[in-house]
């Protein structure tokens, strides 16, 4: 996703909306890699890589939830309404 999805211009739009923060499960760090393993269930509610999950920076509330690890370079526009409905509910009380 990073290399092949991320820099598109239209998904490279929308994510300018977003502040990005990683869980990557592979740290080589012992301490960090526990402490990611206790927070995936909490925010990302599972194991399945990768999960893109949106929340409300104020509340924590799960704006949207995105599984598709087999998307790479080819239909994004999935991903892309993932982001603008995720937009769109964090403007909406």
């Amino acid at each position: 996703m990073e290399d092949f999805v991320f820099p598109r211009p239209a998904v490279a739009g929308e994510l300018q909306h977003f502040i990005e923060a990683r869980l990557h499960s592979d740290a080589h760090d012992e301490k960090l890699r526990a402490r990611i393993a206790e927070l995936i269930p909490t925010i990302a509610g599972g194991y399945g890589q990768p999960i893109y999950v949106a929340l409300d920076p104020a509340t924590g509330r799960e704006l949207g939830r995105y599984e598709n690890a087999a998307l790479t370079s080819g239909d994004i526009r999935d991903f892309i309404a993932f982001l603008k409905s995720a937009r769109a509910k964090h403007a909406t009380p």
